[in-house]
């Protein structure tokens, strides 16, 4: 829920929708939501998990803005679902993803060969 105003299912149809700069305002608009609310990230990047396989460039690029402010506010959370993505999801992702983090850290999210 976001501001107690709108659910986040709400957006199911733009996560959907043909228009790849509307499915990249799904993440971006959920910056804020996070940075406000610290909700169930549980909740959110499952619902996000559509975009982890955008074939788009912009949408990947949203998603991967996204997962950095989240990593920013929770993490482990966030470590936890990036690690699950890191051998089927877009390089980009990572790259915007990871940009904060330790080069230590962010070999974690390395591709397995």
């Amino acid at each position: 829920m976001i501001n107690n105003l709108i659910a986040i299912q709400n957006f199911t149809s733009w996560l959907n929708s043909q228009n790849s700069f509307q499915r990249r305002t799904v993440p971006v608009t959920f910056i804020k939501y996070i940075k406000k609310n610290k909700p169930d990230f549980k909740e959110v990047f499952h619902f996000l998990q559509p975009l982890m396989t955008d074939p788009d460039r912009e949408v990947q690029q949203g998603i991967g803005w996204f997962l950095r402010e989240a990593w920013k506010i929770n993490a482990s959370s966030t470590e936890n679902f990036l690690l699950e993505w890191k051998n089927t999801a877009p390089r980009l992702i990572f790259q915007y993803a990871c940009e904060k983090m330790s080069t230590e850290n962010k070999q974690r999210f390395k591709r397995e060969k």
